[in-house]
């Protein structure tokens, strides 16, 4: 029995599709630089069929432009952003058992 070309194209493709933990890398490296072709080609096929890559892909640009601009809004020393005593406490306790388990 002979395979169509759409299988022949299922094999071509599989054979050169990354996994999310590698496109993930790219997704978080193509924020710092431009990646070359070949990464630029496994990264737009992978998303093209994984939801989940995608929607971490439009985080992590969200993400960049939030921090953007606080960067731009927040540029010279008299930025009066802290943080509240309370949430300091919480976090610090969380940390001190996390450096705990370890």
């Amino acid at each position: 029995m002979s395979k169509g070309p759409g299988y022949r194209m299922m094999v071509f493709m599989s054979k050169r599709m990354i996994a999310c933990d590698k496109a993930g890398y790219l997704i978080s490296l193509n924020q710092d630089k431009k990646l070359g072709m070949k990464e630029w080609w496994q990264l737009k096929m992978h998303l093209l069929t994984c939801h989940l890559c995608r929607k971490y892909s439009k985080q992590i640009s969200q993400l960049s432009v939030v921090i953007d601009q606080y960067k731009h809004n927040c540029a010279d020393e008299s930025c009066q952003h802290t943080l509240e005593e309370h949430s300091r406490i919480k976090i610090q306790g969380v940390l001190d058992k996390e450096l705990e388990k370890n």
